[in-house]
């Protein structure tokens, strides 16, 4: 495995949100502390190591533990557990749904990153310990996003009737899916191997949430992850003065609302990740995950809307924690308040949301930790690549959009030149002296210049896509090989992270190998998008 190219943050990829934030746009700056970067943390850590309660740590050890117990984890993970208990001990945090089977591949690059992220602190802060944290959104109810991955072009699905929290569902039925599995896989060794961690985790685990911990913990706990369950009363009692807060003075919906404001001021077309609610918490009851409500002073669910006084519902927080789950607005603020955390691991669509709460964690008066915008990876076969290198096609003109692909591709290989950039500026140049002439005779004729200008541009466009249409004609063959590699690498027209499997991209030399050499390679690869040759 070799890194072929770090292509940084390639515009085809990255979201124009994204674009502006690692562009470092000072337009954005209310809207977030700073990017992770070893000079940013270093600055960071010695606040948030000191202001993390004690009693909160001692809470978090003792919740991990009680968690790790069944798995019966070796040394290191038991150190690294331990380790914050001390006041000097920072985590960096990434979390994910709890795809069936990790689902698609930047489930992984997530982990590895932050895994890597940890490691780099640790060599150059000796005086802190750096624990890389996974957390798992064992409380998400939308099954139908977790429950499958694509071994190709084969869906795999686990079918369940089951509602509610999806880390609380029993993993019964899912030998169904090993069945399925096995007749993929059942005739090879890394086939095997597959098929014993499917079942080792996913059979042996009464929950999906335990499956999860232990499937994370087996691929990489050797790296010292710690993967934690926030779906715990122990951890939500440390979370109750925020749970009532939100409840009494619903500050997530107003701070929200304010913040998706300002941002609609400076981002062009912003759109909001998630939405704010009255009161943007959960009721978990009778394996039901019920959105909170509230109307004329009183409190309750869609199933019962009148359940309780503010009074009666503040009684009900403190008694049973536990039952109050965050949305996807409150987790981040839950996260860090149980975490002695310096910096987040995410996505981009992750980030856009963490961006919509600066205020509220002000509000709620949480310390907002640094960001990091995970890396993207495309794997490539020896041979992908050198199909590439005999096609004189650039790896980077892969990640544009298909249509734009194909254009390029065409212009790229055809001896003659159909590009009219030059042709339009030339037009624009002619025009400009029109325009100055109407201006000087009879202004009224300035909307007869434009509409002239702008039919012939019009025609040049025209002109210039028949002509790519016929030279992709005549060139189909070479554009048809293009285009399939293209399509191989990016499933259903999607980027390859976001639907292949990693089973496919495991060899004979087994599971811990690749995790190992795919870890190592993307230590050294920059910050952005990583082309691998597997």
């Amino acid at each position: 495995m070799k890194l072929i190219e770090s292509l940084g943050y390639h515009t085809s990829v990255y979201a124009p949100l994204m674009q502006q934030l690692l562009s470092n746009d000072p337009a954005l700056s209310p809207f977030y502390t700073e990017m992770f970067s070893t000079t940013a943390s270093t600055q960071a850590v010695s606040n948030r190591a000191t202001s993390f309660d004690q009693s909160k740590r001692n809470i978090l050890v003792e919740v991990l533990h009680k968690q790790y117990e069944h798995l019966d984890p070796d040394d290191k993970i038991g150190a690294q557990i331990d380790a914050l208990s001390a006041s000097n001990t920072l985590t960096i945090t990434t979390g994910h749904q709890l795809n069936l089977f990790t689902g698609p591949l930047y489930f992984w690059y997530k982990i590895l990153d932050v895994i890597n992220k940890a490691e780099a602190m640790q060599q150059l802060d000796g005086k802190h310990q750096y624990v890389p944290v996974f957390w798992m959104a064992s409380e998400d109810h939308d099954f139908e996003e977790i429950n499958h991955f694509f071994l190709g072009e084969q869906k795999v699905s686990w079918e369940s009737d089951t509602t509610g929290a999806v880390g609380r569902m029993s993993t019964t039925g899912l030998d169904t899916v090993l069945e399925e599995l096995t007749s993929y896989w059942k005739n090879t060794e890394k086939g095997k191997e597959l098929l014993s961690l499917f079942a080792d985790c996913f059979l042996q685990e009464g929950t999906l949430v335990k499956a999860t911990r232990k499937l994370v913990h087996q691929l990489f706990g050797s790296y010292g992850i710690i993967v934690i369950d926030g779906d715990d009363a122990a951890l939500k009692s440390l979370f109750v003065p925020l749970i009532k807060a939100e409840v009494s003075e619903q500050i997530t919906h107003k701070a929200v609302t304010q913040t998706n404001s300002a941002l609609k001021k400076v981002v062009k077309d912003f759109k909001p990740q998630v939405n704010p609610r009255e009161i943007n918490l959960f009721y978990l009851s009778d394996d039901k995950r019920l959105r909170i409500t509230t109307d004329s002073n009183l409190f309750g669910t869609i199933v019962n809307p009148s359940k309780w006084t503010l009074q009666s519902l503040c009684e009900e927080i403190q008694k049973r924690p536990e039952r109050f789950s965050p949305n996807a607005l409150m987790r981040p603020l839950y996260q860090e308040c149980v975490l002695p955390n310096i910096a987040y691991v995410g996505g981009g669509g992750e980030l856009a949301y963490w961006l919509q709460l600066k205020t509220t964690f002000e509000a709620f008066d949480i310390p907002y930790p640094l960001l990091h915008l995970r890396n993207s990876v495309l794997l490539m076969s020896e041979k992908q690549v050198k199909k590439c290198n005999k096609l004189n096609l650039p790896i980077a003109d892969l990640f544009l959009p298909s249509a734009a692909f194909v254009n390029k591709r065409v212009r790229q290989i055809s001896n003659i030149n159909i590009d009219f950039s030059l042709q339009r500026e030339m037009l624009k140049n002619n025009f400009k002296t029109f325009h100055d002439l109407a201006t000087q005779t009879d202004k009224s004729f300035l909307g007869a210049v434009e509409a002239q200008e702008k039919k012939q541009l019009k025609g040049l466009d025209k002109l210039e896509s028949r002509l790519l249409k016929a030279q992709r004609k005549k060139l189909q063959d070479e554009v048809v090989r293009a285009t399939e590699i293209r399509n191989n690498l990016f499933p259903h027209n999607r980027l390859q992270e976001r639907t292949a499997h990693f089973s496919t991209f495991v060899s004979d030399s087994g599971i811990h190998n690749f995790t190992a050499e795919l870890k190592t390679t993307l230590s050294n690869a920059e910050n952005g998008l990583a082309v691998i040759q597997i």
